[in-house]
């Protein structure tokens, strides 16, 4: 057993256990609007207590929007708003006990925009204390520092806190022992602990110190180069200011001359020596003391070492940005400083150097990027830094999301990949509900997850997937996004499902079908009899699928189907249709008069769908069958018709559709009842009036109306249209078919009692009305004029008026206003016609009363005249202007009349006595000088016998200068201090006008302000403006105010960007702009964004650069385009600090090939004949190339010039030939080429003569009459006559030959080193052209066509071969006599030259030969020496050899031969040494390796060529022994071209084709 004291002490703690008590009472609560906050409540009891809380005394209920009370005592409140403020308290409950805390505020946390308490500017002595102090309204406290010239106020200064009240913060700043260093503008900054940033700033003050000169920059020691210039800088403070000298070492005050300078702020010496080193003292000196500072001055040597003083960092700048690296060096010499970039180039173009040794590279590129040294160098010593560039690219998407489509339940893919310096992020931003975005890696959420290299994927589609989602990729330079729009299909649903209809016939019914899909859903209607409706007269099938049918018959009732259906499937649904007709009469109950005993059937026959049912009420009520009272098939049956069958019977059909009814009255005949009684009526005089009476009865009554007695007593009848007297009552009446009264026009007389009587055989019924007839007021009679005199007691005024209703009276005072309610003033009886002026005076009273009478009919005035024998008094003052003068009239009244005189200040004017000044005949002053008006005040002085006024008459003064009260971007409030009256004339209007900064003239805002203040609008943003007022009366406008401070309005987004251009390249644009006209913020805070992308890429893939204002130029490369592709480009600029943009300006531009800056080269022509030019060029090499151009003309006698083109599309052509030209005439040729991008500079133009005519074969003449025929057979006839006559004597000639000879052989001199080319097929040296078969005369396999490369002239042949005489193109050449022992020579024709065709002139192809079934094989020659052959000219190759070259004994040598120094020929000094150059040779074979000729193989061939020439020879001669042919054999076979013979060989001017290369020349010294 415990000790009884034990048991007290457990009980005493279980019932303090037990008792409820709070642990954490909520406190007063201040909290942040629009966010979340929580106030705790904590209570401890047995049981766990329970919390209710309380606001404004009523319970926060469970669930109540905005609170949530949690289980713990917390009370939640999710967003604080204004209605959140007020009184809250928390209720704890644990089983019956219950305790309720404190009530307690919560409120909003805010703070005062302006400090209620600024510090106070202050003067002090230094090293006394001061003190500052500030305030502002703030909830909860404000956290307030304290700032000393815009830095923190840190230098172990007293700052002290407290709270003036619930909502004031204070602050005292106490600075003690004050130095030079505390002196300053000072303010305090503010902050509310739960808003945060925006920081309040006090208005500033200003600390000034009184005292000894303190310093604020002090000289430096320096050294310094002699000869250099050295300077110190010496700055003070304190009050007074103080007076600065200069010592020098020696003690001496510095002056200001020869190479020392001395100023306030500092010291300058130039041409520095040895003996300046020392130190320099500055003395600062006022009327409190002195303060001094020194500095050492050191002197070395010219040369010093290389020693940076500023080195360049690191920079990371973004693609188009620029960077900037500084590098500073200082030595003796001045050292040179260089940049150089580690492992690259610097950029070219793109260099700028800001300051002497800064190194800027503008429109940084991705290629900048590394590291750059900068050197800085003298010629002694030398030193370096270095910095790397980090460039930032902007991320450009590589891949970019497309639009998808997909069906519901499948899988959906969306690719973005996006590349830039750093690695951008992506995220995309999708249209799924709940997931506004996620990045890239994350999800899976709503089956939707993104991958790490951006995919996003949409596993299980559904519906919600669908909407367009968007890749944005961002990294620090900026961001680039692309949408792509997710499309999922899926089979129709029905969302709105129709109903079966019940409808009443004639109505319309409407069923409701809708349907969602994707694609969407085609819906469709079908009747129960399968057809399908469409919109018509009766069906309207609206295209969201509903359907109406409209006017509904009986044969429409059945089954209608709606149908949705698309590609992926359909649904249906039924609905059913009633149609229900309502009842219709057949036959239908009349109402009926009959006699009492009668026998009365009451028909009722009725149709309807369902079959209706008939129901017979009467007086309203179900009928009750008498004993006479039968039901006939609906209808009804009244035999012997009593009292009780009267009355109004009813017919009642109903059915679902609804029902319908017929009423007839079952009467006996009665006494007139009237249907509308006739009543009292009230009537305008002269206006219409009508008082109704209408009666009924089964017999018809007669109406008539008579004048009455009150009591109704008829008197007189009325309405007959005929009236014995028109001054009696009702004389102007008639009555309307309906029994009214009416009255054309009421008169006063017609007011009274009118009776209307109606009656028939059966009886009659009377009424009894009065006419009241309403009359406008009249005035009868006034007591006008009336006099009277200031100091009266009152004044009675009397207005007597008539008409009804009664009319209203009210008074006007002279002045029009109306008479006040003061019974001390004025006494008015309500009703009567009496006015009780009191104590009357001229000012108020003089004048004409008003005396106003109104009622409904109108109102009617009159005046009534008053006179007060007073002083005068000031009516009005009317001022009249003109361009060159001011009238002043002043308005007295008084009596008697008072006299007006004028006074300028204290200047009487009498007439003209002052210049510039009259009166005019109506008193009035005229003021023409009009400067006076600006000087002096005027008088109007009015007198008579009672006294004397005088009125000044003055313009207004200056205002004070106006206020600035706020301000926005494009708006000021301006406000002012009201200017007070200038004698009698009021301000009537003030004059406000701003200047705006930059201009010089002020420009008017408002010229008639009635207030004190006005709000300016339409300012620009960003611009100063000074505001000043003027103050206007009757008389004029005075000086204008001064003007205010110049106010600066509020930043605002920019204007858009002006004037973009664009220059294209292949794959870059270069952007440039202008500003904006305005750009309405700080520069520095300007910036502009420059989004571009490819026209036919959505707006949303654009790429985004930045640029910002101050950072010029403003223009950006955009690289890495495609060509040939039209980009987009959109700027728009923002101000970063308000992220306010302007609209875009955009342009478009298209990438494009650039055209050739660069002419052809090495162009020349060459007259190759009387009608062709040739021309050759350096092909070139361009991949866009598309063609040359050759254009070639001449000048005609008419100085015209007639001009010509040849295109050539084959870049790697190298000459081209321009015939059908004319003979021996000048032509210009230039050329150029075309690409893709344009037509590149012409070449220089050639001018050149083609050659002239030949003389050997003329072309034939035109002529306009032709050669008669018989002289062209004549001419024939003779031309075949010479041929055959030379033949035969050469055959004769050849034939001697040949027999005194033994035989002699021809052969053509062939080139050994010359390319001939058959059909494409190349030839080698090496291989026998004369290689035939053993049989004679047959050709080998190499007769034919062949294109010859070049010709050598310095060929000798080693044995005799023969051309064919079949040749088109001849080689002429030499031949030898092997017939004896001694070899001969002969000449014939020009060696080694290809000659055109006389046959076929037009032929251009001049290097075409023909080689005969005889061709020799190209033999090879042992170089001649240099004495023996030296390198002759170009132009000695191609002509002849001298004429003592050949054989002198050859008869074959004729002095007929062309003289070489005849020879036409045009040499081009300049080709292209590529080898071989011909117009017609395929150069893409290896020639080079073709032409290299083995002297030893080439003679053992031409030596066994020539023992087979000589064994053929012998066997001919031997056969020619044998059997002499005759002359006619003979002559068959020169003529069939079997004989061997030399071909002549004739020249022909127009064919010759000079050909010149390195590679010839080379040639011809080699041979």
């Amino acid at each position: 057993m415990l000790p009884l004291h034990h048991l007290a002490l457990v009980a005493l703690q279980c019932a303090f256990a037990a008792s409820l008590q709070f642990t954490q009472e909520p406190t007063n609560h201040v909290a942040v609007e629009t966010q979340p906050t929580w106030w705790h409540c904590v209570a401890r009891g047995n049981p766990i207590p329970s919390y209710t809380w309380y606001f404004n005394d009523q319970p926060i209920r469970t669930g109540q929007a905005n609170y949530n009370v949690m289980t713990n005592g917390t009370l939640h409140i999710y967003s604080v708003n204004a209605n959140s403020v007020g009184t809250y308290q928390c209720q704890a409950q644990a089983a019956a006990e219950i305790i309720i805390s404190s009530p307690v505020r919560l409120k909003l946390a805010e703070i005062s925009r302006i400090f209620s308490t600024s510090p106070s500017s202050q003067s002090s002595n230094l090293g006394s204390s001061v003190i500052f102090e500030c305030a502002i309204s703030s909830s909860p406290t404000a956290l307030i520092t304290w700032q000393l010239n815009g830095n923190d106020v840190n230098n172990g200064r007293t700052v002290t806190m407290a709270t003036g009240d619930s909502t004031t913060t204070r602050s005292t700043l106490t600075l003690s022992s004050l130095q030079h260093d505390d002196r300053g503008q000072y303010r305090c900054l503010a902050v509310n602990p739960l808003l945060g940033p925006p920081v309040v700033y006090s208005e500033p003050a200003t600390l000034t110190l009184i005292g000894r000169p303190g310093f604020i920059t002090t000289p430096s020691p320096t050294t310094a180069i002699v000869g250099s210039t050295v300077s110190f800088q010496c700055e003070t403070t304190g009050s007074p200011v103080a007076r600065i000298e200069w010592i020098n070492s020696n003690n001496q005050i510095i002056r200001t001359s020869g190479r020392f300078t001395a100023t306030q702020t500092g010291l300058t010496i130039s041409e520095v020596r040895q003996s300046d080193a020392g130190y320099y003292t500055c003395q600062a000196t006022n009327e409190w003391g002195e303060n001094t500072a020194v500095a050492l001055l050191t002197v070395t040597d010219p040369s010093q070492q290389v020693f940076l003083t500023r080195t360049p960092t690191d920079q990371s700048v973004a693609v188009g940005a620029r960077a900037t690296f500084s590098c500073e060096a200082t030595g003796n010499p001045a050292p040179r400083i260089t940049w150089n970039k580690i492992g690259g180039s610097l950029p070219v173009g793109r260099i700028e150097e800001p300051a002497v040794g800064w190194l800027r590279i503008t429109n940084v590129q991705p290629s900048d990027a590394g590291i750059y040294r900068c050197t800085a160098s003298t010629q002694l010593d030398s030193t370096t830094a270095q910095a790397q560039l980090i460039v930032l690219e902007g991320p450009l998407l590589s891949v970019t999301p497309e639009d998808t489509i997909v069906e519901e339940g499948r899988v959906a893919v969306l690719q973005c990949q996006a590349g830039g310096s750093p690695s951008p992020a992506i995220t995309w931003m999708t249209p799924v509900p709940g997931l506004s975005s996620i990045e890239a890696p994350g999800g899976p959420f709503s089956s939707v997850v993104v991958s790490g290299d951006g995919t996003l994927t949409v596993s299980n589609v559904e519906v919600h997937h669908a909407g367009t989602y968007t890749c944005t990729a961002s990294n620090s330079v900026g961001t680039s996004s692309a949408e792509a729009y997710l499309d999922v299909q899926r089979a129709p649903v029905l969302t709105a499902t129709p109903s079966d209809k019940t409808v009443v016939e004639g109505g319309s019914v409407f069923f409701r079908c809708r349907a969602e899909g994707n694609p969407a859903a085609q819906i469709s209607w079908r009747r129960f009899d399968g057809t399908e409706l469409m919109s018509d007269a009766k069906h309207s099938v609206y295209g969201n699928g509903d359907l109406m049918i409209s006017n509904i018959e009986k044969q429409q009732e059945g089954q209608y189907t709606c149908t949705a259906r698309n590609a992926l499937g359909e649904v249906s649904q039924s609905v059913n249709l009633r149609v229900l007709i309502p009842p219709q009469f057949v036959s239908f109950p009349l109402d009926q008069v009959i006699e009492l005993g009668d026998t009365v059937q009451l028909e009722c026959v009725v149709t309807g769908d369902p079959q209706p049912d008939i129901e017979w009420v009467k007086d309203g009520e179900q009928i009750v069958l008498e004993s006479n009272i039968v039901f006939v098939a609906g209808s009804i049956l009244i035999q012997g018709v009593t009292k009780v069958n009267l009355g109004a019977y009813t017919c009642i059909a109903t059915n679902e559709a609804g029902n319908n009814q017929m009423t007839a009255m079952l009467l006996t005949p009665d006494v007139p009842t009237f249907t509308l009684a006739p009543v009292n009526t009230t009537a305008n005089v002269t206006h219409t009036v009508t008082i109704p009476c209408r009666a009924n009865a089964r017999e018809a009554p007669s109406i008539r109306w008579y004048t009455a007695t009150s009591e109704g007593n008829q008197l007189r009848e009325i309405g007959l249209g005929k009236p014995t007297s028109l001054a009696s009552q009702g004389a102007t009446t008639f009555i309307s078919v309906e029994g009214d009264l009416e009255f054309t026009e009421v008169r006063q007389i017609d007011e009274g009692w009118y009776l209307c009587v109606a009656d028939n055989s059966i009886g009659r019924v009377t009424g009894n009305v009065f006419l009241t007839v309403n009359l406008p007021p009249i005035i009868s009679n006034t007591n006008s004029p009336l006099v009277g005199k200031e100091g009266d007691a009152y004044l009675l005024l009397e207005c007597n008026v008539l008409g009804k209703p009664k009319p209203q009276i009210t008074w006007l005072l002279p002045s029009g206003d109306p008479i006040s309610t003061d019974p001390t003033k004025y006494n008015m009886q309500p009703g009567s016609g009496f006015l009780v002026v009191y104590s009357p005076n001229v000012e108020e009273h003089d004048g004409d009363f008003t005396c106003v009478a109104s009622n409904l009919l109108g109102t009617v005035e009159v005046a009534v005249t008053v006179t007060i024998r007073g002083p005068p008094v000031l009516r009005n003052i009317l001022i009249t202007h003109t361009d060159t003068s001011v009238t002043i009239l002043c308005l007295m009244k008084g009596s008697p009349a008072p006299t007006i005189t004028w006074l300028q200040d204290s200047f009487q004017i009498v007439g003209n006595s002052l210049s510039g000044h009259s009166i005019n005949g109506e008193g009035a002053l005229v003021i023409t000088d009009l400067e006076a008006l600006q000087n002096y005040a005027y008088y109007c002085r009015a007198s008579n016998i009672e006294g004397t006024l005088s009125s000044r008459i003055q313009l207004p003064g200056t205002p004070s200068a106006p206020r600035i009260t706020a301000k926005t971007s494009t708006t000021i409030d301006i406000a002012w201090t009201g200017l007070q009256p200038v004698g009698h004339l009021n301000i009537t209007s003030y004059r406000l006008q701003y200047l705006k900064f930059g201009e010089a003239s002020y420009i008017d805002v408002a010229t008639a302000i009635k207030a004190t203040s006005y709000r300016v609008t339409d300012l620009q943003p960003y611009t100063g403006y000074t505001f000043r007022i003027q103050a206007v009366n009757d008389l004029g406008p005075g000086e204008y105010s001064l003007p205010t401070q110049v106010t600066l309005t509020a930043e605002s987004d920019p204007l858009e960007p002006e004037d973009i251009t664009v220059e294209t390249f292949e794959t870059e644009i270069h952007v440039t702009w202008s500003p904006p006209a305005a750009l309405n913020g700080h520069p520095d805070n300007i910036a502009y964004e420059i989004a571009y992308g490819a026209v036919a890429r959505p707006i949303g893939q654009a790429t985004l650069l930045y640029k910002r204002q101050n950072d010029p130029p403003l223009s950006v490369q955009l690289s890495n385009l495609v060509v040939e592709t039209t980009y987009s480009i959109r700027i728009r600029a923002v101000n970063t600090v308000l992220n306010k943009w302007s609209r875009y300006t955009a342009i478009n531009a298209t990438t494009q090939y650039q055209a050739p800056t660069r002419a052809i080269q090495e162009v020349y022509a060459v007259a190759n004949s009387s009608d062709s030019i040739f021309v050759t060029w350096q092909a070139i090499q361009d991949r866009t190339f598309q063609a040359y151009h050759i254009s070639y003309g001449t000048q005609y006698p008419n100085a015209s010039y007639m001009y010509a083109t040849i295109n050539i599309t084959d870049m790697t052509a190298e000459s081209a030939l321009i015939d059908g030209l004319l003979g021996g005439t000048d032509y210009v040729v230039w050329m150029t080429y075309s690409n893709k991008g344009g037509v590149a500079p012409n070449s220089t133009v050639i001018s050149l003569t083609t050659k002239p005519v030949s003389t050997i074969l003329p072309k034939a003449q035109s002529s306009d009459l032709p050669l008669p025929l018989g002289i062209i057979i004549a001419i024939a006839v003779g031309c075949f006559a010479f041929i055959l006559l030379l033949v035969i004597i050469i055959l004769v000639i050849r034939q001697r030959h040949s027999g005194s000879m033994g035989g002699r052989f021809w052969h053509t001199r062939l080139n050994p080193d010359a390319l001939w080319i058959h059909k494409r097929n190349s030839f080698s040296d090496d291989m026998s052209l004369g290689d035939n078969s053993s049989s004679g005369g047959s050709t080998g396999q190499r007769t034919g066509t062949y294109d010859v490369a070049m010709v050598n002239q310095n060929y000798q042949p080693h044995d005799d071969t023969a051309m064919s005489t079949a040749s088109d193109y001849d080689l002429g050449g030499d031949y030898e006599d092997i017939s004896t022992s001694t070899k001969k020579k002969k000449k014939k024709g020009l060696r080694d030259v290809i000659f055109k065709s006389r046959d076929n002139p037009d032929v251009v192809l001049v290097s075409k030969a023909v080689i005969g079934d005889h061709s020799p094989p190209p033999v090879a020659l042992n170089p001649p020496t240099s004495s023996e052959a030296p390198q002759r000219s170009l132009a000695e190759m191609l002509v002849p050899y001298p004429d003592d070259a050949p054989n002198e004994k050859d008869p074959s040598h004729t002095d007929n031969e062309k003289d070489p120094s005849q020879a036409d020929i045009s040499v081009i000094s300049s080709v292209s040494t590529d080898f071989p150059v011909f117009p017609n040779a395929d150069d893409t074979l290896k020639l080079a390796n073709e032409l290299q000729v083995d002297s030893k193989q080439m003679r053992k061939m031409a030596r066994k060529a020539e023992r087979d020439q000589k064994r053929k020879m012998r066997h001919e001669a031997g056969q020619k022994s044998k059997k002499k042919p005759s002359f006619s054999d003979r002559l068959g076979k020169k003529f069939s071209g079997k004989s061997r013979k030399k071909p002549v060989l004739t020249s022909y001017a127009q064919g010759d084709f000079m050909l010149s290369t390195n590679r010839q020349r080379e040639n011809a010294a080699m041979f």
